[in-house]
């Protein structure tokens, strides 16, 4: 599902941000929007840099929620302690299959699955006030699981919540409409669109039971199923919102209005305050108005369940 792994770490950032200047983002950033946002820390995987944590605790002392994104393989007691004590909101757990040879296969690494149960163990116990959620994708792989991972979490009194994710186009990927049909990652795409019907409905039942950890709205449990029908057919019966909900930095520090667009700036050297305003800024937002791809950020991260989608 992601080959950011494969670009190495001196493509992806040849002169990374300095921990001053993501601080001096943060505080210009709150400047902007008032500290009235959650800051993801996201990957790849947040915790291999060894400033997440740091960040984390000043974008929490500045008023920001945040999040910390994180596949678990770096979670045993002594990181569980420097999570708690930089003041994370909520981390988010990737868990994709009960079934240990699964999960450790979607993830590429074995001992994945392990080492998530111990993140969940060792959080626990070393960071009790952090909410723990889970988040599992969706694909061909786990159909016949979803309503059992549901259940799982809803019974574990150490998961606070959870949230599920359709498969999209595997991060640092060449860009291609047709992507679920290569034969490199295509076996993620589920194909019996009767079953993903019959599993998604069965999450829908279960969301209007009062299933009380299950965070997707019904709304977008809908979408998914249209969305697994004709994943070209856009969503949304109206543009996309990314411009109005979200401000992406990589890495490298660049500043994208939509992480697959054009970058209006970077954090080294830019204000967010004067390239959010700017007029690369507005051709970006215009070229998102026209935007009809079903992507990552659209299909999953930002949804949001007032606005009007295709069912």
């Amino acid at each position: 599902m992601c080959y950011k792994w494969k670009m190495g770490g001196t493509l992806i950032n040849p002169e990374p941000p300095t921990l001053d200047e993501w601080k001096m983002f943060i505080h210009l950033l709150k400047k902007l929007v008032g500290g009235k946002l959650q800051i993801n820390f996201a990957g790849g995987e947040s915790l291999i840099k060894k400033e997440s944590l740091a960040l984390i605790q000043y974008a929490s002392k500045e008023g920001f929620d945040t999040l910390l994104a994180t596949n678990g393989f770096l979670i045993d007691e002594a990181m569980a302690k420097k999570i708690a004590d930089s003041g994370v909101s909520i981390v988010n757990i990737s868990l994709d299959s009960l079934k240990e040879e699964r999960h450790d296969y979607l993830r590429g690494v074995r001992g994945s699955y392990r080492k998530v149960l111990r993140a969940i163990e060792v959080l626990d116990s070393y960071a009790p006030k952090v909410h723990v959620g889970i988040c599992t994708v969706i694909s061909d792989k786990n159909i016949d699981e979803l309503c059992e991972i549901v259940n799982w979490v809803e019974a574990n009194g150490r998961i606070d919540g959870m949230g599920f994710q359709a498969i999209t186009q595997p991060f640092s990927t060449p860009e291609d409409p047709f992507w679920y049909q290569n034969a490199q990652y295509n076996d993620l795409w589920p194909k019996d669109i009767e079953k993903i019907d019959r599993a998604i409905d069965k999450l829908i039942e279960m969301k209007k039971s009062g299933v009380a950890k299950l965070g997707n709205p019904i709304t977008q449990l809908y979408v998914y199923k249209a969305y697994f029908r004709n994943p070209n057919n856009f969503i949304k019966q109206q543009k996309c919102h990314i411009d109005t909900q979200a401000i992406n930095i990589t890495p490298g520090g660049e500043i994208r209005i939509c992480f697959y667009m054009e970058a209006i700036g970077n954090i080294k050297y830019d204000d967010i305050s004067n390239v959010w305003y700017s007029q690369k800024a507005q051709k970006i937002r215009e070229e998102i108005a026209t935007c009809k791809k079903n992507c990552q950020s659209m299909v999953n991260c930002n949804f949001e369940s007032s606005e009007v989608y295709v069912y």
